[in-house]
């Protein structure tokens, strides 16, 4: 009881980080691919206990991660602009021999064009409207929730890509509720009527899509560069990078 409570924990705060993936905490914790196909069949009943230590740890760490936005704003951006890069190498995983073939570098700059020059672009000449509406935490929690059970994919990384990470921060730090509604709608939505149709898909274009969503983050570092990079963000972000790094390291193949 008390260990699927722990392992509940750990993917709680996953889910909070950019960067670290609840899908490679799930790998690394051996239920991977029982979780997928009780997911598909709506059975849900024997992660309760790991339902509740997500819940645990999601609010720690966004208690945490206001916290120090709040008080030291460079400290945690710093951080996660760490862990997001070292993220990338880790959603291509083997896909990097892929390199020298059109159609995967193609999408992988796309995917950076759209996260570095749209989407986190300081004039915001694309994001989806009304920015912080509700929609917008309907959208933001489906595709959050449809990504975070890909092996090296950060669910949390996907609210960066469209503009919405500190905005859930926020709403759950100060209990919006209406936006939280929102947001629990769409994870749910995402969860059982995404999740599985995206692992098929990931399965048959592996190589296509984890370029895409390489680009993808890697462009959305553009909202948390400085004005100025001083010595303390480059070892924040080389601190966040270490532990994508150790993390990544404790699994070896994964299931599917």
């Amino acid at each position: 009881m008390i260990t699927k409570l722990v392992e509940g924990i750990l993917i709680g705060v996953a889910l909070v980080l950019p960067g670290l993936s609840a899908g490679t905490i799930i790998l690394i914790l051996g239920f991977y691919r029982n979780l997928i196909d009780d997911l598909a069949a709506f059975t849900i009943r024997p992660y309760y206990l790991h339902l509740a230590g997500a819940v645990l740890g999601t609010l720690a760490t966004v208690y945490a991660v206001s916290y120090l936005f709040q008080n030291h704003n460079r400290l945690i951006t710093g951080f996660i602009f760490g862990l997001l890069i070292a993220s990338v190498p880790t959603v291509l995983g083997t896909q990097k021999k892929y390199f020298l073939r059109p159609l995967p570098l193609l999408l992988g700059a796309s995917g950076f064009y759209i996260s570095w020059f749209l989407v986190c672009s300081p004039t915001q000449t694309f994001t989806v409207l009304p920015p912080g509406g509700l929609f917008h935490f309907f959208l933001g929690g489906t595709l959050a929730s449809a990504t975070m059970l890909l092996p090296g994919v950060s669910g949390s990384a996907v609210l960066v890509i469209v503009n919405l990470y500190d905005d859930v921060i926020a709403a759950v730090r100060y209990w919006q509720w209406l936006k939280l509604f929102f947001l629990s709608a769409g994870f749910l939505v995402g969860l059982f009527g995404l999740a599985r149709l995206l692992s098929a898909l990931y399965r048959r274009y592996q190589v296509e899509i984890s370029f895409l969503l390489a680009g993808l983050i890697a462009g959305s570092t553009r909202a948390l560069l400085p004005v100025e990079i001083d010595l303390l963000f480059i070892i924040l972000a080389g601190c966040g990078a270490v532990a994508v790094f150790l993390l990544t390291r404790l699994h070896g193949k994964p299931e599917n």
